[in-house]
C-alpha cells in the first residue's frame, strides 16, 4: 500500500469516527434537552411574547391607561400667612395604581407668576378617588390660585384588586360658640378587611352650606386589627366659620396597600394587594 493510500484511509477513519461521535452527541442533546413550554419564562417556539402567542395562549393586550384626573382644588386659610391645601384626585383605571405620585404645588399671583413652590408625594390605588392634603403652608402673600403638577410616577398593574374595607360611623361634631374652645369632631372607624394594618390614615373635610371646603384635618390610627374599632378625634385650634354644613362632612380613611410593611398579620394571603409588572407613564 502506497503512502498516499494510507493517508486517505486514515482520513476516512477519522471522518467516520467524527460522524459517529456527532450523531451520538446530537442524539443525547435532543433526548436530554428541556423542551420549550409556555411556562419556561423564555420567548421561544414562535411565541409573540414571553410564554404567550404562537403555540401558547394569546398575549394579553395592554389596556389603555387614562391619566389621573384633578376633580377639586381648594386653598384654605390656616392662620396668619399660612394655608392648608386640598386637592381631590381620581384614578379612572381599575387595575393600575401609582405607588409613589410625586407632585409640586405652584402658588400663583394674579399675574400668573409663581409666588412659592412646594413639593409633595402621595399614592393612589386602582379606581380610587382621594384627597391629598398639605398643611400650614407658609406664604409671604396670599396667592390668587395654585396649580397641582404631577412630576413623576409609574403605573403598577394589579392581577386583581380588592380595596381595603374601612367603615366610618358615629360622627359627633362640636362647634363652640366662643373662640377659646377648639372645634372637635369625633368618629369611629372599623377595619372590616381581612388584614391587620400597621397604619390607617383618616382625613376629614368640613364644608359650608354652599359645598365649599372650609377646613381639613387628618389623623393616623396605628396597628389596627381585623374587626377592631377605633375612635378618632380631630381638633381645630383656629376659629371655624359658623356655617359648617353638618350633613356634608366627609371622612375618608385610606390605607397604603403598596407598602408591604403596612400589612401585619394576614388572614389569608395578600395577593390581591400585590402588583405585578411596571410600565413607565409619561
Amino acid at each position: 500500500m502506497t503512502e498516499g493510500r494510507r493517508i486517505i484511509k486514515r482520513l476516512m477513519i477519522i471522518v467516520v469516527y467524527l460522524a459517529v461521535v456527532a450523531s451520538i452527541a446530537a442524539g443525547l442533546y435532543f433526548l436530554l434537552r428541556t423542551k420549550p413550554t409556555c411556562t419556561d419564562g423564555k420567548r421561544n417556539q414562535g411565541e409573540e411574547g414571553v410564554d404567550c402567542g404562537g403555540p401558547c395562549a394569546k398575549c394579553e393586550e395592554m389596556p389603555k391607561i387614562e391619566n389621573i384626573q384633578i376633580l377639586q382644588k381648594a386653598l384654605i386659610p390656616a392662620g396668619p400667612g399660612k394655608y392648608d391645601v386640598l386637592v381631590k384626585i381620581r384614578n379612572p383605571n381599575t387595575l393600575f395604581g401609582v405607588a409613589r405620585l410625586d407632585y409640586s404645588l405652584d402658588f400663583l399671583s394674579r399675574e400668573g407668576l409663581i409666588i412659592e413652590k412646594k413639593d409633595g408625594s402621595s399614592f393612589i390605588l386602582p379606581a380610587q378617588t382621594k384627597y391629598t392634603f398639605e398643611f400650614n403652608v407658609a406664604l409671604e402673600r396670599k396667592p390668587e390660585s395654585f396649580a397641582f403638577n404631577v412630576k413623576s410616577f409609574q403605573w403598577q398593574r394589579f392581577s386583581e384588586f380588592e380595596e381595603p374595607d374601612i367603615a366610618v360611623y358615629g360622627k359627633e361634631f362640636n362647634l363652640p360658640g366662643g373662640t377659646r374652645e377648639p372645634a372637635r369632631l369625633k368618629a369611629k372607624i372599623q377595619n372590616r378587611s381581612n388584614y391587620d394594618f400597621r397604619k390607617i390614615t383618616t382625613k376629614v373635610i368640613l364644608k359650608n352650606t354652599t359645598d365649599l371646603p372650609i377646613a381639613i384635618n387628618q389623623t393616623d390610627s396605628n396597628d389596627v386589627r381585623v374587626n377592631e374599632e377605633r375612635e378618632i378625634i380631630f381638633n381645630w385650634n383656629t376659629a371655624l366659620p359658623e356655617n359648617v354644613d353638618l350633613e356634608n362632612i366627609e371622612i375618608e380613611p385610606e390605607v397604603d396597600a403598596f407598602s408591604n410593611e403596612n400589612f401585619m398579620k394576614k388572614y389569608g394571603s395578600p395577593e390581591q394587594y400585590q402588583s405585578y409588572g411596571v410600565s413607565d407613564a409619561e
